[in-house]
């Protein structure tokens, strides 16, 4: 079946004030990207009701000429200026009902608030109304339902709440499935690999361009630029040309590549029984935030430390002032007593150290802002130390070392032996 010409719709006069960054609408793309699909247009609208009208009546007389798919977020909330279901029902002259499902969730909740919510019931009852005859899409974390509305011959608007937690829980479990009902693919095939601190344009310079002829005639290819990383999408039809571009990329890049590295540090540690400590500087807690985000980390994370100051690493970690004035804080010798010293006192299998210069100020000429350097402890008692210059501000520093320490961490488990 023919792929439908996609347009994201963003609406909200927060977005087009500059208030509020639309991160919506790169995430749907990324999302039906890897669902084979590729957006051909973004749009972003203020809370006012004529464009919104004018833009889905365009999009109406599009689906004339060719299968449109429309995906809008936003406008679904219980205030006067969300118009989204109001400009629906102007675009087909239906009439809307409630959803008794979401009626009686949202009545359950605001009772359970106190008189001054359950007062309020009846203005916040808009959320659940949706037009006759549409295929409606439960909010399984907010009040507002989505729906899937014809917009012509296979043909579709999608409406979902702008709140990014609501919108992105809708998408997977709700609307995906319903896609892959309306628009039916073959059999599409995907692989995924991650390159660490290489950028896009190298990327596509040193492997796209030279495979372009043998390999991407026939098949897709995308990059989504991360904190440290580059996460590359390869599709297509053909099982066997998509080994091949695995192949040749876990040749070109042997040392940088991996897979999901979030995913599968959280497997290989419940797997093999291991566990892991870390103390950071830098970072402030970051590390162990990422390492904790899977549910049944607390079988592998037993804690940390944060030892901002001098002080703190002498003093927690038993860290003679000697080398950290000798060395500096920011150095090998320092990122190893820092990852020594904690797991003597944590006992874990791994421990993993981080301390840098995160900026924007306390750089020098031999380390400039975003040197950072990480220690890994590993189950056989040896330490290794890796020092990096990361690119960007401080926010850009502090996600590639932790994500980079996550990275060392894959590379570590996967090498190891049992």
């Amino acid at each position: 079946m023919m792929s439908p010409f996609i347009v994201i719709l963003s609406t909200g006069s927060e977005l087009t004030a500059g208030r509020s960054l639309d991160t919506n609408s790169g995430w749907i793309a990324n999302q039906l990207f890897e669902l084979g699909w590729k957006v051909k247009k973004f749009i972003t609208l203020p809370d006012d009701p004529n464009l919104i009208l004018s833009e889905l009546q365009s999009l109406q007389t599009l689906a004339k000429e060719k299968p449109v798919l429309a995906i809008m977020t936003g406008g679904l909330g219980p205030t006067e200026d969300d118009y989204t279901l109001e400009s629906v029902l102007k675009l087909t002259g239906k009439k809307s009902y409630s959803v008794e499902k979401a009626k009686l969730r949202l009545t359950k909740i605001y009772e359970s608030r106190g008189k001054e919510y359950k007062d309020i019931l009846p203005n916040v009852f808009r959320q659940t109304f949706v037009p006759e005859g549409c295929k409606t899409l439960d909010n399984s974390v907010g009040i507002a339902v989505g729906f899937v509305e014809s917009i012509g011959e296979k043909s579709y608007l999608v409406c979902m709440p702008g709140v990014p937690s609501e919108m992105t829980e809708m998408f997977k479990r709700r609307l995906v499935p319903e896609l892959k009902k309306l628009y039916p693919r073959e059999n599409l095939l995907q692989k995924t690999k991650w390159l660490w601190n290489i950028g896009e344009s190298l990327f596509q310079n040193d492997f796209i361009e030279p495979n372009r002829t043998e390999f991407f005639h026939e098949a897709e290819w995308g990059v989504t630029a991360n904190r440290g990383y580059i996460k590359c999408i390869f599709q297509s039809t053909n099982q066997n040309l998509l080994d091949q571009i695995i192949n040749r990329l876990e040749t070109q890049y042997p040392k940088i590549i991996s897979d999901d590295v979030f995913i599968n540090v959280h497997d290989r540690l419940l797997a093999d029984k291991l566990t892991i400590s870390v103390v950071e500087s830098c970072t402030g807690g970051l590390l162990g935030k990422k390492l904790t985000e899977q549910p049944g980390s607390s079988s592998y994370f037993m804690g940390g430390f944060l030892t901002y100051s001098n002080e703190m690493k002498s003093n927690l970690l038993g860290i003679p002032i000697e080398t950290i004035n000798t060395y500096g804080a920011v150095s090998e010798e320092v990122a190893k007593a820092m990852v020594d010293g904690l797991c003597q006192k944590t006992g874990t299998h791994y421990g993993v150290s981080i301390t840098g210069i995160a900026g924007p100020d306390g750089g020098s000429e031999g380390k400039p802002v975003g040197t950072v350097c990480i220690g890994i402890k590993e189950p056989n008692g040896e330490t290794t130390v890796h020092r990096y210059v990361f690119p960007g501000n401080r926010e850009a520093i502090r996600e590639n070392a932790s994500n980079t320490a996550i990275f060392l961490i894959y590379q570590s488990l996967k090498n190891r032996v049992i």
